[in-house]
Formats: structure tokens, C-alpha cells, sequence
């Protein structure tokens, strides 16, 4: 009775903490953030509730990316109390070793890194897609110029086609010179179609001066009717999610059909590996910030010199982080690589631990 008594005072002192800061970091980033966008806000006439409700969207990603922070803060906050009151100093006293301190707060953790997961895969993923809808428009330039695409091309709907253009008008549906190419497949023949321009009439897209290409054979057509479902901007271009508004489900999927096209199969490996690296730094960073809290002492300095040091230790993780997603985005396609930081992290813990005797 006695040590159930105990996990739930420690238990207690972490939620209240974790709440507290979990509270103060979302509040304080959405202000910041809310500072820098203010002046797009009041351009594009966004009322008050559509930006209290971008805002409501905005939180369940805040809440993922800082669940780290806000861990390693609520044990610094939780545990130097208890320590600046000599209650850690009285339970080792007691015969209760930090082991046994921490294990409740292990299973916390462990919750919150399952139910952050949870909210990421169920939560994020739909959210995402707006977040982003709303990000373009509020940095949409108010000049016509914007309203024209420069060179770039596309992939279709089907993942093997591939659509160019020289330029693109957005608010008339207009392509300059478009190409589209498909490889052969085992139902049809390579297809080749090349235009001077198209138009959007009807509901569908009309080519003019039109070169098709089927195999070897070529024919030559004027004001062409093309059937192919063609989604160009400002529309989703490829009809594929974002990677972060996938599930792990709609990612294994994605990278068994992109398998031939590298690039992007590595973007939704990587993604595939970030849904799992924070919440489960929710569990490693225990181990690392317990020990450093412990052996601060007892007093008021020893409390704001633990707090400091999860700091440090959280923006190293960070740097860390976006610094190896960053290499595994650009030049090394290993996406496990992101696992660096937690592994490090882990391993100090357990050794901070087994010192801590």
C-alpha cells in the first residue's frame, strides 16, 4: 500500500507538470506563430474564428513535435521538487532505489508516447491536408504574375505518367506546350502526346495541334479531345497525399507502388520512420533527464540548473533530428538513419541509470 501510495504522489506531480507545460508551449508557440502570420491574416480577410479554427487544427502537430520537450520539462519541473524537498532523498532512505522511482513514470511515458502516436496517425493525418491548403493561401502573392506556372512537369494519377509543360495559366486552365509520356505497360503500348497548348473546356481537356505517339506509330490530329484524367495545379497535382497525411497503412502501400521511382519512394519511407521516432523518445528521454535531475541536489539553483539541462538536452536531440532527416532527405537514402539520436539518447540513459546504482 505503502508503494502504490508512492507512485500515484509521483505520478500526480509528473501530469501536473506535463499538463502545465504542454499548455504553456502550445499557447506560447501558437502567439509566436500567430505574430508572423498576422499580417497575411488580415490580408486574405481571415475572420476570427477561421484563424482560431486554423489554430484548433494547428495543435494536435504542436502537441506531437513537442512531446520530447514537454517530457523532459515535466520530470525536470516533477522530480527536482521532489528533490529540492528532500522527498527523493527520504525514499532512498527508505530502501526505494531510483529504479523504483522511475518505473511509474516509465509507464506514463509509454502512454503518452502510444496515445501521441495514436493522434498522429489519426489525428494529424487529416488535419494535415488543411494546414497546408490554408499555408498556401495565406502566402499566395497578390500579384497576377503568380497566376502563371513557370516550366515543370508532373506526375499523373497513375504514377507512370509524366506531364510537362513550358508554362501554365491558373486562372484560365491554359498549358503552353504540353507532353505527356507513359512507358509501356503489359496492357498498352508506350504513348507519346504533344501539343502546342490546352485548354480547359467543359469539364474536360481540350489539345490543339495535337502529335500522338503510340509505340512507333504517329498520328497527327487537330483540336483533339484528350480523355485522360489529368490533375494540374492549383489542384493536387499528382492526386497523391502529402506524406504526412498518410498513414503508416497508406505509406506501406505507397512505397510498394513507387518501388521504381526512388525519389519518392524515400520520402514516404522517411516519413514511415518519423511517425515513430518522437513518440517513442517520449520513453528514452526518462532515462536521461532522471538522472540529471537526481544528481543536481536539493535547493532552488540545483531546480533551475535541472531545467537548463533538459533544455540543452532537447535542443541537441532536435538539431540532431532535423539535421538527419535533412541528410536522409537530400543525399543518403537510409531513412533508418533518424534512429541515430534516440539510439544515443537510450544508451546514455541506461548508463546514467546503472551509475545512479
Amino acid at each position: 500500500m505503502r508503494i502504490r501510495r508512492l507512485d500515484r504522489h509521483v505520478v500526480v506531480r509528473f501530469l501536473a507538470a506535463f499538463f502545465a507545460v504542454m499548455v504553456g508551449c502550445v499557447f506560447l508557440f501558437s502567439m509566436f506563430d500567430f505574430s508572423l502570420r498576422a499580417a497575411r491574416f488580415i490580408q486574405n480577410d481571415f475572420t476570427i474564428l477561421r484563424v482560431l479554427q486554423f489554430y484548433l487544427y494547428f495543435a494536435p502537430e504542436l502537441l506531437v513535435l513537442f512531446l520530447p520537450l514537454v517530457v523532459t520539462i515535466a520530470i525536470a519541473w516533477s522530480i527536482g521538487r521532489l528533490a529540492r524537498d528532500n522527498e527523493i532523498t527520504a525514499m532512498r532512505a527508505a530502501g526505494v532505489g531510483p529504479a523504483r522511482i522511475a518505473a511509474p513514470l516509465l509507464v506514463v511515458c509509454g502512454l503518452l508516447a502510444v496515445a501521441m502516436f495514436v493522434l498522429n496517425e489519426r489525428v494529424v493525418t487529416r488535419t494535415h491536408d488543411y494546414l497546408e491548403e490554408e499555408s498556401r493561401l495565406l502566402h499566395r502573392k497578390p500579384s497576377k504574375e503568380e497566376e502563371i506556372l513557370p516550366s515543370q512537369y508532373f506526375y499523373t494519377d497513375d504514377k507512370r505518367g509524366k506531364l510537362e509543360f513550358a508554362s501554365y495559366d491558373v486562372k484560365n486552365r491554359i498549358m503552353v506546350e504540353p507532353t505527356w509520356r507513359r512507358p509501356a505497360t503489359a496492357g498498352s503500348p508506350r504513348l507519346y502526346i504533344k501539343a502546342s497548348r490546352a485548354e480547359w473546356i467543359g469539364g474536360t481537356w481540350w489539345l490543339f495541334d495535337v502529335q500522338v505517339k503510340r509505340g512507333d506509330r504517329l498520328q497527327r490530329q487537330r483540336d483533339k479531345r484528350i480523355m485522360y484524367d489529368w490533375d494540374l495545379p492549383p489542384e493536387y497535382i499528382t492526386g497523391e497525399k502529402d506524406p504526412r497525411s498518410m498513414t503508416i497503412g497508406e505509406l506501406n502501400r505507397a512505397i510498394r507502388r513507387d518501388a521504381e521511382f526512388p525519389e519518392r519512394a524515400r520520402e514516404y519511407r522517411l516519413e514511415r520512420h518519423l511517425k515513430l521516432v518522437l513518440p517513442m523518445l517520449a520513453c528514452l528521454m526518462l532515462p536521461v533527464a532522471f538522472p540529471v535531475v537526481v544528481r543536481m541536489g536539493t535547493g532552488r539553483r540545483p531546480v533551475t540548473a535541472a531545467l537548463g539541462t533538459s533544455l540543452l538536452l532537447c535542443f541537441g536531440y532536435y538539431v540532431l533530428y532535423i539535421g538527419l532527416t535533412a541528410v536522409v532527405r537530400k543525399w543518403v537514402d537510409f531513412p533508418p538513419l533518424v534512429w541515430v539520436p534516440n539510439l544515443a539518447y537510450g544508451t546514455a540513459g541506461v548508463l546514467m541509470f546503472l551509475r545512479m546504482g
